[in-house]
């Protein structure tokens, strides 16, 4: 009797440990080094060279690597045959008071029609210390500046314009895109944002909407562009909104009511804002994971109707393997 039950435990212990391990080998795709990727596709070879050179040292605002890694990526976005503006402009932050004067990198690719703009967003200044700014958020920029090459080597012209900003300053309050949102005139064409950050250099690159309103046209859509290993939950969100971090995507939703995603990694946090975010340390699966949104968001939201995302009611939602994300209405949650 003893030796039976002895064997159902071990058996029930094997079993939610093969699950486990299969869902974590679910939820990250492995990086792909190689050097005979197509064109056309999101090379994981070319997204590192550009980081090596990003975080080659600290770039914190106002010291000659800062400058250094605003004209390399200037550089390379107008060799996408993007034309580049740099917004400067004097801030004064709303959450710190700290205040400094920003230069935001700006392209913009425009549209076939008339409508409300997609926009790819992160930051390229690094933390106030030692910090070389691998996985904060160099991870975002190489990512987005790989998957715009990749896109616009497929020749598709997309329906809507896609804005570019990495932002300035994001390190000392948000203020580049305070500066953006308040002060250029194109935050007034802006209809959804991709966001990305990072609080840690590995892991599993979660995905966490941010809205005034309800969720539920946002988890929609994104299941309508189908990324291959979606990692999340509606708890997130909640969680977040308790922490003392802030993204340069809460200054949309807060000053401008508009709302996005935010795409982001926080295993290995005490790396987070140490010489430690660097490039060597950087885990290359969660730089793919990365990849693995942008490209089928930019496929897809390049051609959707971005006018009206806003929806009065939320769903709850959370992805498990093999299912892609599941999501019911939050008016279920009392019944069930």
């Amino acid at each position: 009797m003893k030796t039976t039950h002895s064997l159902k435990t071990t058996v029930s212990l094997l079993l939610i440990f093969l699950t486990c391990l299969f869902a974590l080998e679910r939820i990250m795709p492995r990086a792909i080094i190689n050097e005979s990727v197509p064109p056309q596709e999101f090379s994981m070879v070319r997204a590192l060279d550009h980081l090596k050179i990003i975080s080659e040292k600290p770039h914190f605002v106002s010291s000659s690597a800062h400058e250094e890694v605003r004209e390399y990526l200037v550089a390379e976005l107008e060799k996408l045959g993007l034309e580049v503006e740099i917004q400067e402009a004097e801030v004064l932050g709303q959450k710190n008071r700290a205040g400094t004067k920003v230069r935001n990198i700006l392209a913009r690719i425009e549209g076939s029609e008339p409508g409300k703009a997609l926009m790819l967003l992160s930051h390229y200044d690094s933390e106030v210390s030692t910090s070389f700014g691998a996985s904060d958020a160099g991870s975002g920029v190489v990512v987005i500046l790989e998957s715009l090459r990749a896109f616009l080597e497929q020749g598709i012209h997309p329906k809507n314009d896609i804005i570019i900003l990495i932002s300035d300053a994001e390190e000392l309050g948000l203020l580049g895109a305070q500066a953006f949102v308040d002060k250029h005139p194109w935050s007034k064409d802006v209809g959804l944002v991709l966001n990305f950050e990072a609080r840690g250099s590995g892991g599993p690159c979660l995905m966490f909407v941010e809205t005034n309103e309800g969720n539920e046209k946002l988890i929609q859509a994104f299941n309508e562009f189908n990324a291959s290993r979606p990692f999340s939950n509606s708890l997130f969100y909640s969680v977040y909104k308790l922490l003392p971090n802030d993204t340069d995507l809460t200054v949309f939703r807060k000053n401008a009511n508009v709302q996005g995603y935010n795409f982001a990694f926080i295993d290995d946090h005490f790396d987070y804002h140490t010489a430690q975010d660097n490039y060597e340390r950087l885990d290359r699966n969660t730089l793919q994971h990365q990849a693995s949104y942008l490209m089928p968001a930019l496929a897809h939201f390049s051609m959707a109707d971005l006018n009206d995302l806003s929806a009065d009611s939320d769903l709850v939602f959370f992805n498990f393997p093999g299912a892609g994300l599941i999501s019911y209405p939050f008016s279920w949650v009392l019944p069930m």
